[in-house]
C-alpha cells in the first residue's frame, strides 16, 4: 500500500450557496479567545474596514462543497502576500489542491485553519489556474464521469477520500513514476507546481506552529487595526444569519433583506434559534476585514413561549464570505460603498461562538 491513512480529523465546516441549498459538515465546538477587551483601552473603537478590503482578493464561492476553511486559508495567503509583498489582488491560489491534500488522509468533509495551515507549509500552493476549483460535491460515483474516472477503481477509504478530495488520495505520496503509470500525468505537474511555490512564496511568509489560534480578542482586534485579516471560525445559527434553513427548519420566519444586507445578529438564549441551531446547525468560516463597536444591528426572533422580541446589538465584526455575491451579503454596503459578498456580524455572536486564526509574522 502507498499510504497509510492518518486519524480522523477533528473539524468544522458548512456549505450554503445562493438562497435554497445548504449542506453542513460536523461542527466541533472550539473555546472561544479569553474577552479581554474590558482591560485594552488603547484599542480604537473602529478600523478602516474599506483600507482591510482593499488588501483582500475577489469573493469566491465554494458552492455544493463543505469547504469554507479551504477558502479562508487560502484567502488569508493571498491577502498576506498582497499586503506584506506587494503581490497583485488578482493572485489566485487553488482551494482544490487545498482540499485534496486535507481529503487524502480523511473520510468525512471539514477541516480546521490551523491544520490546513500546517498542509500548506508541507505540500505548498498551486494556482487556480492549474489546478481549477470544482464546486459540485460528489457523493458517489455516479455524481460525476470525472468522479467515475478518477474514482471508479476504488472502495473503502480510498474511494470516499477520492470522492471528497476529487482525485486518488494515494497519489500525494507516490512517486512520480508510480503516478505516471497510473496515467495522471497531470498530477505530476501540479505537485511539480506546489513543490516550487512552496519553496518561492510558502516558506517566505507562513511559519510552522502547532496552531494559528488568537488567544485574546484584543489580539484580533490589534491586527484588524494594522489591517492584518483574521480568520473566524463560528457556530452557524441559522436565525441570526437568516439563513434558508431558518424557513426548512420552522425556526422563525426568515428576514430575506438582511440575508441580502449580510446583517447576522445573535441568537438569544430562549429562542428557537438558539435551541433548533444548536442541534442542527453546523459551523463556518470567514474572513475578519474590521471592526466598529459604535455599530448597532436589530433583530427580531421568536421565542420558544410563541412571542417575538426584538433586540438591538452594539458592535460588529465586518467580514468577507465565500458563498459568492448573489446571496447573503449580495447588497452589503459599507459608507455608501457596496461590496457584494460582504457582511457584518454582532460582536456578542462572535465573541461568544467564535475561534480566530491569524499568520504571524515571520
Amino acid at each position: 500500500m502507498y499510504a497509510i491513512f492518518l486519524s480522523l480529523l477533528i473539524s468544522f465546516s458548512v456549505f450554503t450557496y445562493a438562497d435554497d441549498i445548504g449542506y453542513e459538515s460536523p461542527y466541533i465546538y472550539d473555546s472561544p479567545a479569553l474577552n479581554d477587551l474590558a482591560y485594552a483601552k488603547y484599542l480604537a473603537p473602529k478600523s478602516n474596514t474599506q483600507d482591510l478590503i482593499a488588501l483582500q482578493t475577489s469573493v469566491k464561492s465554494q458552492k455544493s462543497r463543505g469547504t469554507c476553511t479551504m477558502f479562508t486559508a487560502m484567502g488569508l495567503l493571498e491577502h498576506t502576500l498582497i499586503r506584506d509583498h506587494s503581490y497583485p489582488r488578482d493572485i489566485d491560489f487553488s482551494e482544490e489542491w487545498m482540499e485534496y491534500i486535507i481529503m487524502s488522509s480523511k473520510t468525512t468533509e471539514g477541516s480546521s485553519i490551523s491544520k490546513n495551515l500546517k498542509a500548506v507549509h508541507k505540500y505548498g500552493v498551486v494556482y487556480e489556474s492549474t489546478l481549477p476549483y470544482i464546486g459540485k460535491r460528489w457523493r458517489e460515483l455516479a455524481d460525476s464521469p470525472l468522479a467515475m474516472s478518477r474514482c471508479g477503481d476504488f472502495s473503502g477509504t480510498r474511494l470516499q477520500s477520492c470522492l471528497l478530495g476529487h482525485r486518488d488520495p494515494y497519489l500525494l505520496r507516490m512517486s512520480d513514476e508510480q503516478v505516471l503509470s497510473l496515467g495522471d500525468a497531470d498530477f505530476v505537474t501540479i505537485r511539480n507546481e506546489a513543490t516550487a511555490l512552496k519553496e518561492e512564496i510558502v516558506s517566505k511568509i507562513l511559519p510552522l506552529k502547532k496552531s494559528y489560534k488568537i488567544k485574546k480578542l484584543s489580539k484580533v482586534k490589534e491586527l484588524l487595526q494594522k489591517n492584518q485579516s483574521v480568520i473566524m471560525g463560528v457556530k452557524l445559527f441559522y436565525g441570526s444569519w437568516n439563513h434558508s434553513k431558518t424557513d426548512k427548519l420552522n425556526i422563525q420566519a426568515r428576514d430575506k433583506k438582511k440575508w441580502y444586507e449580510g446583517i447576522v445578529t445573535y441568537p438569544e438564549v430562549g429562542s428557537f434559534d438558539r435551541r433548533i441551531s444548536m442541534e442542527k446547525g453546523g459551523g463556518h468560516s470567514l474572513i475578519l476585514v474590521g471592526y466598529d463597536d459604535e455599530k448597532i444591528i436589530h433583530s427580531k426572533m421568536k421565542m420558544e413561549d410563541g412571542t417575538w422580541r426584538e433586540f438591538t446589538y452594539k458592535g460588529v465584526y465586518y467580514f468577507k464570505n465565500s458563498w459568492g455575491v448573489r446571496g447573503s451579503g449580495r447588497d452589503f454596503t459599507l459608507d455608501g460603498e457596496s461590496f457584494p459578498g460582504y457582511g457584518m456580524i454582532s460582536q456578542k455572536y462572535a465573541h461568544e461562538f467564535g475561534s480566530f486564526y491569524a499568520i504571524p509574522n515571520k
